[in-house]
């Protein structure tokens, strides 16, 4: 199921959930939103106790979800896999051994060559596949914030529009997350290439030839004895070279010189199954250490073949990042509930916070080749 449809069901599983009074207060909470003073008025006089946070939740996280949706994440771009995992912590990943050398060979007649399926006569045994799990290099955690909110600023900002703010920005940090966590699968803070990552021979800059190469490289690639059999590629960098990214693949055609008769001819540059994608959190995560970093690295993602490159992997029943509102649980001298939104008893403060679980994995090193520009 994709990211859009995961949350629209998330939103219609919360407002199937929410009660009456909860409806009512999240449509006074929108309609207060999108500047009506009467709704703004009839919530900050209608809603009067400490139930603030209850009555507000559903609509809060409507919109949080709504605005988490509408945020533009870049990971989809480069994995083809999303993992559900039962726990916390490591993560493992179960798929067919792919290692065909002892199936390599003749099977009833049929020279089984490492891809498609060896043969099988009449009345003949299958040759067995064994299905395996394995560790993967990742760790399932949660991630979040908790924002703090004066009083004072609940008083300036019209006792509404905090929640408003915070909640876009949380679902911005959210979505966020999840393309630092492929990032880190890329390269180090310190902005080195992921070791199990091979490189381009060379460490060449990018280029068209470059690209090339690099191409030619990764092609002749074997995972278990199976060609790596790419359907398409992505051109994954930073910022700072996508615009180069963009120029190098809108060239369609090129002019070749023949060595041997030095006849000049037009070919295709064989790019057509290459999409650049521009990688922001690649340079916050390799250019954490030291500014500009990665600027100039650059990398070539296989996409579309049996067994996926990178995965992002989420916990299962948690696919949705989350917010919520703290109560503020205490009472005045002369009786009943202080709000919520006029501040805890300790620091006279509210409080949202923002929970993400969410990882990444570089399932099969051998699906990615990547180039520091070095030169070396």
């Amino acid at each position: 199921m994709d990211r859009k449809n995961l949350i629209e069901n998330a939103i219609a599983d919360i407002d199937r959930k929410a009660s009456d009074r909860q409806r009512e207060a999240g449509e006074l909470y929108l309609r207060a939103r999108t500047g009506d003073r009467s709704a703004r008025f009839a919530i900050a006089e209608g809603i009067s106790t400490s139930d603030l946070p209850a009555l507000l939740t559903p609509a809060i996280n409507v919109e949080f979800l709504a605005n988490y949706a509408a945020y533009p994440t870049v990971w989809q771009n480069i994995v083809d896999e999303t993992i559900d995992s039962p726990t916390l912590g490591n993560v493992e990943f179960g798929g067919f051994d792919f290692s065909t050398s002892d199936l390599i060979g003749d099977h009833d007649g049929d020279t089984f060559v490492g891809m498609g399926l060896p043969g099988v006569g009449e009345y003949g045994e299958y040759p067995a596949v064994n299905f395996t799990t394995e560790q993967l290099a990742a760790e399932l955690r949660k991630n979040g914030v908790r924002l703090r909110i004066s009083w004072e600023a609940v008083v300036n900002s019209g006792r509404v529009d905090f929640i408003g703010r915070s909640t876009a920005a949380f679902a911005r940090y959210a979505a966020e997350q999840e393309d630092v966590k492929l990032a880190k699968q890329f390269v180090g803070t310190d902005g080195s290439i992921n070791t199990a990552i091979s490189h381009v021979t060379g460490d060449p800059a990018l280029s068209l030839e470059a690209l090339r190469n690099a191409k030619a490289q990764i092609g002749g690639v074997t995972v278990g004895g199976r060609p790596l059999g790419a359907g398409r590629y992505s051109l994954v960098t930073t910022p700072a070279l996508a615009e180069t990214a963009s120029e190098i693949l809108g060239i369609s055609s090129v002019e070749r010189t023949d060595s041997s008769t030095g006849d000049v001819y037009t070919t295709s540059t064989g790019n057509g199954n290459v999409s650049a994608v521009s990688f922001a959190a690649l340079a916050a995560v390799g250019g954490h250490d030291t500014a500009g970093a990665v600027d100039d690295a650059w990398f070539l993602v296989a996409r579309d073949h049996a067994r996926p490159t990178f995965a992002q992997i989420f916990l299962e029943g948690y696919r949705a990042p989350l917010i919520s509102i703290k109560d503020s649980g205490h009472m005045s001298l002369g009786g009943g509930d202080v709000p919520a939104r006029l501040g805890n008893f300790e620091v006279d403060d509210i409080e949202t916070r923002g929970r993400h679980v969410v990882g990444a994995a570089l399932v099969t090193p051998e699906g990615v080749i990547g180039s520091d520009a070095s030169g070396s």
